[in-house]
């Protein structure tokens, strides 16, 4: 059994904004008493511990953190449960797998955090009424409660999706809560390390904005009625953006990115009725489904990124399947009926075929 009181007690006194003086005339005590407490040089007379406990509103064993260390590896283990389901997107089973935990610990910031993340990846867009307001309340419960930057960012982040279309006031709320991107934890490790380490963090860095820029101009097509042709330049924009980072096309983990880029460039020359584009964009969006089915831990080689990895058990996604399932469903789609018939498009439909996870 671990006792951890020195850091128990002056979180939780801190969090209450409470002085080491206000604290020890309530128990009746010296302020050097508590001071020493915080310290590690010593304990509370047991007598006081139920004293101390309903002070700060929290249990014996909270105070003492006696149980810390099972929670901490109960916690451990369902991330690790949950890291397979997400990785198989396996959405149903990662939600069940959190509502269970959030039962068992229903005032952990991770478990909180967790829950919030698998209502929304299971839940569809618009977010149901009953999932947004679950996600709404765990988020604010979040930023009640945590007190790590990185836990408070991810509620906000689902606090302004969520509430994205349902109140928009609310969603600009949580939007101004967002850091600028003039100063943010990456671009300013970026600026600090040194080395091998300052590289690293300058290349994750270009990774990351080129990423969000690329995603960014795709989500401005969304925003009011753009012509397939200005569609076809913010689609081809994201694509150039993304091949010029890996100029040598060992796109990695991007070529689930690409393939989507270039089916919406697809669909754009469907309804101009460019039947020879058509086939040219899907024939990249199949080479590069079929590159994302076939993906395996990997380096990046690309002189802009040759310091970055891949690892397969760090992605997640939302749907069962690959790249090529989820093109083959696409190219059902009436825009491509004009070349239905087209050996080249059941060429593609064969390639993608041979690579699709059977579900």
């Amino acid at each position: 059994m671990e006792i951890n009181l020195k850091e128990k007690l002056r979180s939780l006194r801190q969090q209450k904004n409470i002085t080491q003086e206000a604290l020890a005339n309530h128990l009746g005590i010296t302020p050097q008493s508590v001071g020493k407490w915080e310290r590690g040089e010593g304990y509370p007379d047991i007598t006081l511990l139920p004293k101390i406990a309903f002070y700060f509103d929290v249990t014996v064993d909270e105070l003492l953190c006696v149980d810390q260390v099972r929670v901490e590896e109960a916690i451990t283990k369902y991330k690790r449960q949950a890291a397979i389901f997400q990785n198989n997107g396996e959405n149903d089973n990662n939600l069940e797998l959190w509502e269970k935990a959030y039962t068992e610990f229903p005032n952990n910031c991770d478990v909180i955090e967790q829950l919030m993340f698998a209502i929304n990846r299971k839940a569809q867009y618009p977010c149901p009424k009953d999932e947004a307001n679950r996600i709404i309340a765990l988020g604010e419960e979040l930023l009640t409660k945590s007190t790590n930057a990185m836990q408070r960012e991810h509620a906000v982040q689902y606090l302004c999706y969520t509430y994205d279309g349902i109140d928009n006031e609310k969603a600009l709320y949580y939007a101004n809560m967002g850091g600028s991107i003039h100063a943010t934890r990456e671009g300013l490790k970026s600026t600090i390390l040194q080395g091998e380490e300052g590289v690293v963090a300058c290349q994750s860095y270009i990774e990351t904005l080129i990423h969000s820029a690329a995603m960014s101009a795709v989500t401005m097509t969304s925003k009011t009625k753009f012509s397939p042709l200005e569609n076809i330049e913010v689609y081809t924009f994201a694509i150039d953006i993304l091949k010029r980072l890996f100029s040598d096309d060992n796109i990695g983990f991007y070529a689930h990115d690409l393939s989507l880029y270039y089916l919406y460039i697809a669909f754009q020359y469907g309804e101009l009725g460019d039947k020879e584009n058509t086939l040219n964009n899907l024939e990249e969006s199949c080479r590069y489904a079929i590159i994302e089915a076939n993906l395996k831990d990997m380096s990046y080689t690309a002189p802009m990124v040759n310091r970055l990895k891949h690892k397969n058990q760090n992605t997640s996604k939302n749907y069962k399947g690959n790249d090529c399932n989820l093109r083959l469903k696409a190219l059902e789609d009436k825009r491509f009926d004009f070349v239905r018939n087209e050996g080249r498009f059941n060429k593609i439909i064969t390639e993608l075929e041979k690579h699709a996870e059977q579900i």
